[in-house]
């Protein structure tokens, strides 16, 4: 069952639920975010636990077939002890107020295959499904971009080429590529980012000889829902949260289609960065340089 509660009041935010069921409040007050979890039964809870969750989406070997399968996560999960309230005819309501969160990281590929980094509420109900609740916060503050190094040469004998980086506001990094003398094939800077098993390269600037100057703009979305679920979820499902949050894809005769390239959820702190610079020399082979880069606030 899905429910889409939209924003009713000033500090209420929006909620997609997978679980049948259960009525979910997402809100932001005094600063903190409190989620309400109400059931018409009691919610039988052994405990509830918090911290970064993955959100894995892949695929696994099954006899002779290969699944399409969810798996949640918290790496280093932090108990947290709800108010707990209880209703009319056996109801339960369970209230979780948080600290500060961490925007949250995701990147999804062609076969729906990816993952979402998020805080997170895990629920263990041992004689029934466990419930997760996902906090997906865009940045809400100015990003800032750092750098270990602003300066990624690389030669190779009589070919030559540099590349200087410097931090500007908004999280943006300008760029200058010089190549001269002796020419590489091509000399190239990458951006790689990383987000946990997964990595995409986007192409920044290139140049066979002389200079380039571009600037790189990190990927800024504004969102924040709350996504409820029992451990469990379908690729429909899936399509439908990574089309609200920006997704673009392509709608399928079956199934949820199919997605327009890679779908980066936004840029901020959870994600890695690595500055790359290229020197093609031909035949496969190449020389280079990178640097780390970092996005704070």
């Amino acid at each position: 069952m899905r429910h889409y509660r939209e924003c009713l009041g000033r500090h209420e935010l929006p909620v997609y639920s997978l679980v049948g069921g259960l009525q979910t409040e997402y809100a932001i007050a005094g600063g903190k975010p409190i989620v309400k979890l109400s059931s018409g039964a009691e919610i039988r809870h052994r405990g509830a636990y918090t911290g970064i969750a993955i959100l894995l989406f892949h695929w696994v070997q099954q006899g002779k077939t290969q699944v399409w399968r969810f798996d949640p996560s918290i790496p280093e999960p932090q108990p947290i002890q709800p108010q707990e309230t209880s209703g009319d005819g056996g109801g339960q309501s369970l209230t979780f107020t948080l600290g500060e969160l961490l925007p949250a990281a995701g990147l999804l590929r062609g076969r729906w295959e990816g993952a979402f980094f998020a805080p997170a509420i895990h629920i263990d109900v041992p004689l029934g499904a466990d419930i997760w609740v996902f906090l997906l916060r865009s940045p809400w503050f100015p990003l800032r971009a750092s750098i270990t190094k602003q300066s990624l040469p690389v030669a190779d004998g009589q070919a030559v080429a540099n590349v200087l980086v410097r931090p500007e506001p908004q999280g943006a990094l300008s760029t200058t590529i010089s190549s001269p003398g002796a020419p590489f094939k091509r000399v190239s800077l990458i951006m790689r980012r990383t987000i946990g098993q997964f990595a995409s390269e986007e192409l920044i600037s290139d140049v066979e000889a002389g200079t380039a100057s571009q600037v790189w703009n990190p990927i800024i979305r504004n969102f924040e829902l709350c996504l409820v679920t029992s451990g469990s979820m379908r690729m429909g499902n899936l399509s439908e949260i990574a089309r609200g949050l920006g997704a673009d894809f392509s709608s399928g005769v079956f199934g949820p289609g199919s997605l327009n390239g890679e779908f980066l959820l936004c840029d901020g702190p959870m994600t890695r960065y690595s500055l790359i610079m290229k020197g093609d020399l031909g035949f496969f082979r190449h020389v280079e340089d990178s640097a780390g880069a970092t996005l704070t606030w």
